[in-house]
């Protein structure tokens, strides 16, 4: 899917700003309205037009947009190697730009080692799920309901990282300790809404499918949780790498990644509560 939006939302940092600060550059569009000009731009250099009445570009805009086209292709060759924000590497000065030719060792390397390293961090799971093996076989609703759960958490989190990244991108935000608060805030009450809604139907679904008023509540509290700190997680990850010097847009994928692994923590741990402790005290009343 390409959004055709996001081309103007999403703006390479200029470079005296730090290249992984993902601020960005409006003083080209603010140079070319004070001149009166009017310039069409896609990222990869494909595309320019100009018209002026008496004068020419300025010096200083025509860097600019040099750093634009430079921009472009780097970020080109960033997604066809491996390291994807799939909604940034659809920009349309992006997406646009032919893939690089390669030869197929180099191309199996280049994007071998991304998917190698998001395997190894995936993997902690089983360490998680090692340490709770007397829970999964005494519950099995817990593993068909499982990757339902992280499933959640990770859509959640990127939602709310793509939006932080485009603001710190277009500049509405940014990476100041009253920007993070503010967006902080306001994400902290959106994922009360979405975890508590989601939690809802979650219970229904695992009621419908089990029948056990137990296992459903495990189940949504569960999602709940998930949910509530994927969304609190992916909008604190691109702040981070933001003040980190690193290229916000990483955010994206990175933070469906972690939520992987918390969401099996914390669905393990949920689930062991209810479950095997809140049931046994339960039994002990009746």
């Amino acid at each position: 899917m390409t959004a055709p939006g996001k081309a103007a939302a999403l703006r390479p940092p200029h470079p005296q700003k730090g290249g992984g600060s993902g601020a960005a550059t409006g003083s080209v569009l603010g140079h070319v309205s004070s001149a009166g000009l009017h310039a069409t731009h896609t990222l990869h250099g494909t595309t320019m037009h100009r018209r002026a009445s008496s004068t020419q570009l300025p010096a200083a805009v025509e860097d600019e947009v040099k750093v634009l086209e430079e921009w472009g292709k780097k970020e080109a060759v960033r997604c066809d190697e491996g390291d994807p924000d799939l909604e940034f590497c659809e920009l349309p000065g992006i997406i646009n730009t032919p893939p690089a030719e390669r030869s197929v060792a180099a191309e199996a390397w280049s994007r071998g080692r991304w998917l190698l390293g998001l395997l190894v961090l995936q993997s902690m799971s089983s360490f998680v799920l090692d340490s709770y093996q007397d829970l999964l076989k005494e519950h099995l609703v817990v593993t068909l309901f499982l990757t339902m759960l992280v499933g959640a958490g990770g859509n959640a989190g990127n939602q709310s990282a793509i939006k932080i990244i485009r603001g710190l991108a277009t500049g509405s935000l940014k990476p100041t300790a009253a920007g993070i608060r503010r967006a902080m805030q306001q994400q902290l009450a959106v994922g009360l809404m979405l975890g508590l809604g989601l939690a809802a139907g979650g219970w229904v679904r695992v009621y419908i499918t089990n029948g056990d008023p137990l296992n459903a509540t495990a189940i949504s509290i569960s999602l709940f949780l998930i949910v509530l700190c994927s969304v609190l997680a992916g909008t604190g990850l691109p702040f981070a790498l933001a003040r980190a010097g690193v290229d916000p847009a990483n955010a994206g994928t990175s933070i469906q990644v972690v939520m992987d692994v918390s969401g099996v923590f914390i669905t393990c741990a949920v689930c062991h509560v209810v479950l095997d402790q809140l049931a046994q005290g339960l039994k002990v009343v009746s």
